[in-house]
């Protein structure tokens, strides 16, 4: 496995962690969040794979609030002002395992 790192903004990074937990906390999927925002099945799937340049704009913000039946845009932006303005995350890929339990990165004849 290969570890890869990539740059975002800390006040992005801490959006995409709020809205994941939200999102979880709702038992709701990362498809079935970018349906109610009626953006492409895979949006909140890229934004929240971090190493892909998809982010959370403030048009988002609203559409995320909606599907996510929240009363307030304040309870997806963090309390406090971040630290830091840009940080660093470091990750690994890790092989995803279809259904078959074969590898997806694999390409069969």
């Amino acid at each position: 496995m290969k570890n890869f790192s990539t740059k975002i903004s800390a006040l992005d990074y801490e959006i995409i962690l709020k809205v994941k937990e939200l999102r979880e906390g709702k038992n709701m999927s990362q498809r079935d969040l970018s349906e109610k925002m009626k953006l492409s099945k895979s949006f909140v799937g890229k934004v929240e794979a971090l190493g892909q340049p998809d982010k959370y704009s403030i048009r988002h913000l609203t559409l995320i609030a909606k599907a996510l039946q929240l009363n307030s845009l304040n309870q997806l932006i963090p309390k406090s002002i971040p630290s830091w303005d840009i940080i660093e995350i470091q990750y690994e890929k890790i092989s995803k395992v279809n259904n078959n339990s074969n590898n997806s990165n694999i390409k069969k004849p």
